[in-house]
Formats: structure tokens, sequence, C-alpha cells
């Protein structure tokens, strides 16, 4: 039973092997704090990886390097130039640097960058998947996004549910892109469709958020706002999982992916959704 993990945003400069490692970690974690009626070592843990496509030298052309005498660099100061001095005389470190839409404008206004992130994601689904088996999705922060526009836009994706931990999808800010960028459509369709509805291959829908997460605002409306094609389809599940408190030097401390993966709540919500397609539902 394979499950497909997609990261947030900010990961530019991760490594995919030790974001997998911990991220598996914590999940197996959460799992072997609960009662299962599955094998964890079934489970095929997979990262749709895409951070690298934001890194700053996804398209810089490569220098010939030959042996010279060092020169030196001068120029005006960089960013890290700049935060380290704020940091060591204001107490102000790296979070100076954050834009919590940037990435997401990012993707929606660069069709390339869009596909390209999308078929991280479709390829870890797919890839060597048996004939038949069905996958879960776990969209993390800006990877809810990402996982939910996929899905959206895809609908012959064997993929049966979708966990989104730490989502921003009901922020309105937020909101308004996705419904804005519905596939095959520049702007929201008018009023009386559904821009975002909850993808069809879906059969389990579960947004997990902490109360100490800032990026979880708005999530009282995910089943309003994500809504069923069909009066038979299904919902959104909200439900709160119990995380770290914030405290003034990190107010971003309970927006944290391991927290989530590794939660009992977390663990509950995955073993329903295998429990799912084990039986065939």
């Amino acid at each position: 039973m394979r499950v497909v993990l997609i990261h947030g945003r900010a990961a530019a400069m991760d490594i995919p092997g030790v974001m997998l490692r911990d991220w598996t970690e914590a999940l197996r974690f959460g799992l072997s704090r609960i009662p299962l009626t599955i094998d964890p070592a079934d489970v095929d843990v997979r990262l749709a990886f895409y951070g690298d496509i934001w890194r700053p030298d996804f398209k810089q052309p490569l220098p010939v390097i030959e042996p010279a005498p060092p020169t030196p660099e001068l120029g005006l100061p960089g960013v890290s130039d700049v935060a380290l001095w704020f940091d060591e005389h204001l107490g102000v470190g790296d979070t100076l640097a954050e834009t919590l839409l940037r990435d997401v404008d990012d993707y929606l206004s660069e069709p390339a960058l869009r596909t390209s992130t999308n078929q991280r994601l479709i390829g870890a689904i797919n890839a060597g998947l048996p004939d038949g088996e069905r996958v879960v999705v776990v969209g993390f922060s800006m990877g809810s996004f990402v996982a939910y526009d996929t899905l959206r836009a895809n609908p012959d994706l064997p993929v049966a549910a979708l966990i989104t931990i730490g989502s921003p999808l009901a922020m309105p800010s937020f909101y308004r892109r996705v419904a804005a960028g519905a596939p095959g459509s520049a702007v929201a369709p008018p009023g009386g469709s559904n821009p975002t509805p909850v993808p069809s291959q879906l059969g389990m829908w579960v947004n997990l958020w902490t109360r100490d997460d800032p990026g979880t605002a708005g999530h009282v409306q995910m089943p309003d706002r994500y809504r069923p094609q069909a009066p038979s389809t299904i919902r959104v599940q909200d439900v709160e999982t119990w995380g770290r408190s914030v405290s003034p030097t990190n107010p971003a401390a309970a927006h944290n992916a391991s927290d989530y993966l590794s939660s009992r709540v977390f663990a509950t919500a995955l073993h329903a959704a295998l429990a799912m397609i084990a039986g065939g539902d």
C-alpha cells in the first residue's frame, strides 16, 4: 500500500533523501502509537519532492572550473549578510525572508513551473504502481495546495485518499488563488458553479490542523469551500490534532511536518485510509 508525501514551501535547499527518511520515521512512529489492523511493513512510503525546482541554481549555467589563483569577490552585501546583522544585533532570524504567498504565486503564474511541480507528484503516484492499486497522498502546507491542484486536474490518478496537514487551503488569500487557478480557467467560474470540488477519485479527505499553527487559519471553512460534486460524494473531514505550543521567538513552531506525521490523530487517519484501500472500498 503506497503513501505519497508532498512537502510545503521553502524546501528549495532540502535534500529529498533526508526529508523522506525523517518524515517516514515520524509517520511510522505515529503508527506505532495506535492499535493497527494492517502490517506497517506493507506500507510503501514515497516522497514527491519538487523543492529543487525552486533551488536558486536550478537553471544556473555551469561555469568552467580551472585551476587558477583566487580573485577577490567584490559587491554589495547579500541577503545573508543583512540577515546576519539583524540576527546579531536585533535577535531576528531568517524569518525576515519568509513570504507566505510567494511560492504559490510563482506556481500559479508560471505554467511550466506548475506543470513540472505537478509531474513530480504524478510520477511518485504512478511509478511502478501495480494495476488496480490505489494510493494515499499526504500534503503538507503548500504541498496540500499542489496535491489538490494536481488531483483536481487529473481525475484519472489512482488516489483513494487525501490527507492534508498544516494546510492553508481554506485561508481566504489562498482559497482565492485556488479558485482562480481552476484547470482551464484564468479566473474563478461564475457563481453557481463549483471551482473547488472534492476531487472525484477520492474516497476520503481528512484535513488535520493544530490550534497554534498559523498556516491553518480558516480550516473550519474547508468543508464549505471544497464541496462535494454530488450529494452522494464525500466531504472534507476537518480534525484537530494537539501539537506543540508557539513561543515569542518562534511563532511558527506549530507548523511542523514531523509533528503532524508523528501524531496519533494523523496515524488514525492514515490507518483508516489504508484500511479503506485494503478493503477495496
